[in-house]
C-alpha cells in the first residue's frame, strides 16, 4: 500500500460514520440516494403536496418504521429539503431528551423557528414567516424598514402587523399575543427577545409589565395552545412538517424506570402505561389540531405497535398505514450509496481511484440486497480497517461473507505518522489563533447564546476527531436557534440496533441576577432530559459567577448534582482553544485531523479532561448480521411478531457505563465463548443462560468438558459475546449473576 492509498482509505473511514445524529436532519451529508425507499418518499411527498394545497386542514400523518440502521433519521434530512422547496417549515421533535409531549413539541418548534430550513447563510424560519405575514397584513414596508433600522421593531410595528392579520381572519384574535411574540422572536434582541421567548415557552414574565410594553397580556398559555396557535399562524404562509423522532428512547426509559429495581425487570416488560398514553394521545391530537401540517413519525416497529394499540382505534383515522424501512433493495442502490460517499472521501484525499467504489469489487454489490445501509457501511469499515492494518489493499468480494481481521484491532488506532513540517505548520497556526482569540463576550449574558454554541461545538467536534475510531460513536447536535435552553449536546450511540444513546448537554450561564440565573438553570435541566429516571443524561452548567445562596437556587443545584449533572467553571484559556479550533476547522486543512490526533488540544483542556478523562471506550456495536431481503412492506402485512420487542436475555450490568446489558436471543445463533478464572462463575452463568433460552422456547445440547492444559486466564471474568472474525465484544460479568 502506498501513501496515497493509505490516505484514501483513511478518508473513506471518515465518511462511513453511522452514528445517529440530528445533524443528518438539519445538515444532511451529500449521500442521499433517490429510490432507496421509493414508497416512503412518495407517501411523504403526497402529504407535503396535500398540506400545500390545503387552506386549514392537515393531511393524515405518516409513520416510517424501521430497525436501527434502516435510514429513518437520514430520511428526515431529505424531508427537510423537500418542505423547503415547497416554501414551508420544518420542525424536528426529539424525544430522547424529555417525556412531556406538548412541552417537548412546542420547545422544538420554537427552537427550530430560529434555524434556517434552506441552509446556512439564509434567513431563519421565524424571519421568513414574519416577512410573509407582514405582506399578508399589508405592513411589509413598515416591518421591512423596522428590521433594517438601528432601533429595530417597535410596539407600533407589532400593532400594524396584528391589526392587518386580524382584519383578514377574525379567528386570529386568539393568537394576537403569539403573533407579537413570533415577530419579536424573529427580529428583536435583548430584553424584547426574552419577552418573546418566555411567552412561546409558556413561562411567566421576568418582571411585571414586560409584556404589556409590547401589547401582550400577562397570561401564560399552555404549551399545547402555543403549538396550535403557531401552526395556525404559519399555515397562513405555507405548509409545515413536524417530524417526531426518538420516541423509542423515551419508551425505553419509561420501561427501565417502571420499577424500583430496574435490573430485575423481565426483558419483555412494557413501558409505563401513562407514557404510552401521553405519546399516543399527543400524536393523535397533533394531527387533529394543527393546520396544513404533515405529522411524520419515525420509530421502531415495536414502538409504533405500542402507540397504535393504546390510541384506542384512532390511529387508523389520523395516520396512513405505516411503511417499514428494512433493507437495500438492489445492487444498483447499494453501489450508488457507496460511490457517493467515496466520491467525497476521494476528493478530500486528492486521490484518483481506479474505480468509483474502490476497493469494493463491482461484483460485491450483487450480495448487498438484504442488508441495511448501516450494516453495509459497517462491513465496508471492517474491510478498510483490515487493509490498513495489513498494509495491503485487496478488494472486498462479497457482503454476505465476513472477512478475517488482524489478531489485534485496537478501538483507538495508532496516531498516523505526520511529517514534522505539517505538524510545525499547524502548531504555528494554532498558536497564532489561540494568541489573538478574544472570547470575553462568551461570558457576557447578552452574547453567550450566540458565542457559546459555536465555541462548544468546535471543541466537541475536535474532541471527537481526536478519539479517532472511538469517536465514530459520538455526534454533536447542530447549532441551536435563538435564546436556546442548551448551548450544545454531545451524543454517544450505545446500541445501533435499539438506538440507545448517552447525552452530555452544556449551558453557559453568565446572568448575574439570581432570578435570571435560576430560570436558565431550570430551562437547561428540562431541555437536557436530566432526572432521577435518566442516568444516561449529564447536564453540565458552565458558570464562573457564584450561585445565589437562596433556598430555591440551592435546592435546584442539589437536584442537579443528585441526578448526575455538574456545575463547573470554565477557563478563558479553554475557550480560546475552542475558538482557535473553530477557525482551523474553517481553514479545511487536509492534515488537520492527523494534527488533532497527534496533539489532542481539545482533550487537553481542563473542561474536557474533567468531563471525559475517565471515559473508557468500548465498541458498542454488535457484529453485522445478514438481514432478510426486501425493501419495504406495509406494516399491516407483517406477522404479529415483527412489531414486538426483540427477544433478549438479561445478562448483567456494564462496568464502564453502568447500563443494563442484554443479549439478543438471535446473537446465540453464533459461537459464544466464556473465559474466566476458576471459581468466577462460568458454570453458574452458563446454567442461567440455558435456563433463559428454555424460557424462550430454545433447546440446548449440553456437553461437559474440561479446560485445556496450559490455559490460564488471569484477571477479572469476561464474556466474549458474538465473537466473530470481524469484531469481538468483551463485557464484564455482573456479580449478581453469580448469586
Amino acid at each position: 500500500m502506498n501513501e496515497n492509498e493509505e490516505r484514501a482509505l483513511h478518508a473513506i473511514s471518515r465518511v462511513l460514520n453511522w452514528a445517529i445524529t440530528a445533524e443528518h436532519a438539519w445538515n444532511p451529508p451529500p449521500f442521499h440516494v433517490d429510490g432507496m425507499h421509493p414508497r416512503a418518499e412518495q407517501l411523504i411527498l403526497d402529504g407535503i403536496d396535500e398540506a400545500s394545497a390545503a387552506s386549514r386542514t392537515s393531511p393524515l400523518g405518516v409513520v416510517i418504521q424501521g430497525e436501527g440502521g434502516a435510514g429513518k433519521t437520514h430520511l428526515l434530512g431529505w424531508v427537510r429539503g423537500k418542505i423547503a422547496q415547497a416554501g414551508g417549515y420544518f420542525f424536528l421533535v426529539d424525544f430522547s431528551a424529555g417525556d412531556d409531549f406538548w412541552h417537548r413539541t412546542t420547545s422544538a418548534m420554537v427552537e427550530d423557528l430560529g434555524r434556517s430550513v434552506a441552509g446556512p447563510d439564509t434567513p431563519s424560519q421565524a424571519m421568513v414567516a414574519l416577512l410573509a405575514l407582514a405582506t399578508l397584513a399589508g405592513a411589509d414596508d413598515q416591518i421591512g424598514a423596522a428590521i433594517e433600522s438601528e432601533s429595530g421593531i417597535t410596539r407600533s410595528d407589532l400593532d400594524a402587523l396584528v391589526n392587518g392579520l386580524v382584519a383578514r381572519n377574525r379567528q386570529l384574535l386568539r393568537c394576537r399575543d403569539t403573533i407579537r411574540a413570533l415577530a419579536l422572536y424573529a427580529a428583536a434582541s435583548g430584553p424584547a427577545l426574552d419577552v418573546a421567548h418566555d411567552h412561546l415557552m409558556s413561562t411567566e414574565e421576568a418582571e411585571e409589565g414586560d409584556r404589556k410594553a409590547w401589547g401582550m397580556s400577562r397570561g401564560v398559555k399552555k404549551p399545547h395552545d402555543i403549538a396550535v396557535e403557531l401552526s395556525m399562524i404559519l399555515a397562513l404562509t405555507g405548509p409545515s412538517v413536524i417530524a417526531v423522532d426518538q420516541i423509542d428512547a423515551l419508551l425505553e426509559h419509561s420501561r427501565v424506570a417502571a420499577g424500583p429495581d430496574s435490573a430485575a425487570l423481565p426483558p419483555d416488560a412494557e413501558p409505563r402505561k401513562d407514557v404510552i398514553d401521553e405519546i399516543a394521545s399527543g400524536l393523535m391530537a397533533l394531527v387533529h389540531a394543527t393546520q396544513r401540517t404533515l405529522c411524520l413519525v419515525a420509530c421502531l416497529p415495536s414502538s409504533w405497535n405500542l402507540i397504535r394499540n393504546r390510541a384506542i382505534g384512532t390511529a387508523q383515522d389520523r395516520f396512513r398505514p405505516a411503511l417499514i424501512l428494512t433493507t437495500i433493495a438492489s445492487a444498483d442502490i447499494a453501489r450508488v450509496l457507496v460511490e457517493r460517499r467515496f466520491a467525497v472521501a476521494f476528493a478530500h484525499a486528492g486521490f484518483t481511484a481506479p474505480s468509483p467504489a474502490w476497493p469494493i469489487a463491482p461484483t460485491a454489490f450483487a450480495t448487498a440486497p438484504g442488508h441495511t445501509p448501516r450494516t453495509l457501511l459497517r462491513l465496508i469499515s471492517g474491510h478498510v480497517a483490515t487493509c490498513r492494518a495489513e498494509g495491503h489493499v485487496h478488494p472486498l468480494e462479497r457482503f454476505d461473507r465476513e472477512e478475517p481481521v488482524p489478531a489485534v484491532t485496537p478501538l483507538v488506532e495508532a496516531v498516523p505518522a505526520v511529517p514534522e513540517t505539517n505538524l510545525a505548520r499547524l502548531d504555528a497556526r494554532f498558536a497564532e489563533l489561540h494568541g489573538r482569540a478574544d472570547v470575553s463576550d462568551a461570558f457576557d449574558p447578552e452574547h453567550e447564546d450566540e458565542l457559546a454554541p459555536l465555541l462548544l461545538a468546535a471543541g466537541l467536534h475536535a474532541w471527537i476527531k481526536e478519539q479517532d475510531k472511538a469517536g465514530e460513536a459520538f455526534s454533536v447536535d447542530p447549532p441551536p436557534g435563538r435564546r436556546p435552553s442548551l448551548h450544545a449536546r454531545l451524543r454517544q450511540a450505545m446500541d445501533p440496533d435499539s438506538e440507545e444513546q448517552w447525552h452530555w448537554t452544556f449551558r453557559m450561564i453568565g446572568a448575574p441576577h439570581h432570578i435570571a440565573a435560576l430560570k436558565r438553570l431550570n430551562d437547561g435541566i428540562t431541555a437536557s432530559g436530566l432526572g432521577p429516571e435518566t442516568p444516561d443524561r449529564c447536564f453540565v452548567v458552565l458558570r464562573n459567577l457564584a450561585w445565589s445562596d437562596g433556598p430555591a437556587t440551592q435546592a435546584r443545584l442539589t437536584q442537579l448534582q443528585e441526578w448526575g449533572g455538574q456545575s463547573l467553571t470554565v477557563r478563558g484559556d479553554d475557550l480560546r482553544v475552542f475558538e482557535a479550533l473553530r477557525q482551523m476547522a474553517a481553514d479545511e486543512d487536509p492534515e488537520l485531523e492527523n494534527w488533532l490526533r497527534a496533539r489532542c488540544p481539545a482533550s487537553g483542556t481542563e473542561l474536557f479532561t474533567s468531563l471525559f478523562g475517565a471515559l473508557i471506550f468500548t465498541d458498542p456495536s454488535p457484529p453485522p448480521q445478514p438481514s432478510t431481503a426486501g425493501s419495504e412492506r406495509q406494516a399491516r402485512d407483517l406477522p404479529e411478531s415483527a412489531g414486538s420487542r426483540t427477544a433478549v436475555i438479561p445478562v448483567g450490568r456494564r462496568l464502564d457505563t453502568g447500563t443494563n446489558l442484554e443479549l439478543k436471543l438471535s446473537t446465540l445463533t453464533r459461537h459464544t465463548a466464556v473465559f474466566a478464572g476458576s471459581g468466577s462463575g462460568k458454570t453458574v452463568f452458563l446454567r442461567r443462560l440455558i435456563e433463559e433460552c428454555a424460557l424462550h422456547g430454545v433447546s440446548s445440547i449440553v456437553t461437559p468438558t474440561t479446560i485445556w492444559p496450559g490455559w490460564a486466564i488471569p484477571g477479572p471474568a469476561h464474556l466474549l459475546v458474538g465473537a466473530t472474525r470481524t469484531r469481538t465484544r468483551r463485557l464484564a460479568i455482573s456479580p449478581r449473576l453469580r448469586s
